[in-house]
């Protein structure tokens, strides 16, 4: 036998081979630019172009020298056990006084309502807009067109693609010793091992409702032969201008909302205009505010009374962030309720 072994460990140490291992990886690297427009209308979210490049590079690590392996098998080990486990389960039972027991109930806040018209004549009117009431903008508000904006952003994207190369020699031999094991019961001698289930019980049980706040929707289609011009009036502070787009030199994110606070987005691309929505919120018993833009939305906000039905409360607070230019973040107006600005959220 021990020559044997002998024989094959010489025979293996005079093998020798290599190979190489291949694998691969990417790196990619970018950057973006802004550039600026002025005149027209200032969109509300930046179109993006993006130009990829692709290269490929080849990286041969230092070669790893490793020993071949022999494994040798050793006579077989044999363990006897003499002591036998028994389990055995008992059960606990512990009694709470007093457990909750939740129901849900829904609670429709307000029907939200939208017109839209079906001219039977083929016209497609022209609208002129005239504004009623007065609107004190609130401090620091955007209420011009900035000179120049944010009007696209340019980004270039760098991808490299690695092949790794990593060649391996075996040369020597290392002896890898195999003993096989097994284990015969003979139990002379038992113990016992106790475990407990254990489970709760509740004395009474209180039942307590939670409330979700949900909006109806309807929409109200009217058919009739239009003029080539028609005339609307909107709520002063529904006016482009005035609708808060920005203040100082930033523009709006939301920032927190009231407790019973839902909202509805309008389905209909005609109110995704600021100045759209804010009316449509003015039009809508118990709106309490509305939020527009950011590539183009409508919500109309509402708040649930605990009694039922649209409370006119405090519906949302907005802030400025540094990194959103004035008339591309959030739009915002009160219906009405209230909403509050609370300045930077320091971004």
């Amino acid at each position: 036998m021990l020559r044997r072994i002998i024989s094959c460990v010489a025979a293996s140490a005079s093998v020798a081979w290599a190979s190489t291992s291949t694998s691969y990886s990417f790196k990619t690297e970018g950057a973006c630019s802004t550039a600026s427009g002025s005149g027209g209308t200032v969109p509300l979210s930046l179109p993006t172009s993006t130009t990829t490049s692709t290269v490929s590079s080849i990286l041969t690590s230092e070669e790893v020298t490793v020993l071949s392996t022999v494994e040798v098998t050793t006579d077989a080990v044999t363990t006897t056990v003499f002591t036998q486990t028994d389990y055995a389960w008992t059960y606990v039972t512990t009694t709470v006084p007093t457990t909750t027991s939740w129901i849900g109930a829904q609670s429709i806040v307000a029907t939200a309502t939208w017109p839209t018209t079906v001219c039977t004549n083929g016209v497609t009117p022209s609208t002129v807009t005239e504004y009623s009431g007065s609107y004190t903008p609130i401090s620091g508000q955007v209420t011009t067109i900035p000179a120049s904006y944010p009007s696209q952003v340019v980004c270039a994207t760098g991808v490299t693609w690695f092949t790794i190369l990593q060649p391996v020699a075996t040369s020597g031999v290392t002896t890898v010793t195999v003993t096989p094991t097994s284990t015969i019961l003979n139990p002379t001698t038992t113990s016992t091992e106790t475990y407990a289930y254990t489970s709760t019980e509740f004395a009474t049980t209180v039942t307590s409702v939670t409330t979700s706040y949900h909006l109806a929707t309807s929409v109200e289609t009217v058919s009739t032969a239009c003029e080539t011009t028609t005339t609307t009036t909107f709520a002063a502070k529904c006016a482009p201008t005035n609708v808060v787009a920005g203040v100082g030199d930033f523009g709006l994110v939301s920032g927190k909302y009231a407790a019973n606070t839902t909202v509805i987005y309008i389905p209909d691309d005609d109110f995704d205009d600021p100045s759209v929505c804010c009316q449509l919120c003015q039009d809508n018993e118990g709106c309490a505010g509305m939020m527009a833009g950011i590539s183009g939305f409508c919500g109309l906000l509402y708040v649930g009374a605990p009694n039922g039905g649209p409370a006119c409360d405090f519906v949302f607070s907005y802030q400025t962030q540094s990194d959103v230019f004035p008339l591309q973040g959030l739009w915002v107006q009160s219906g009405c309720g209230e909403i509050d600005y609370t300045g930077s959220d320091g971004v």
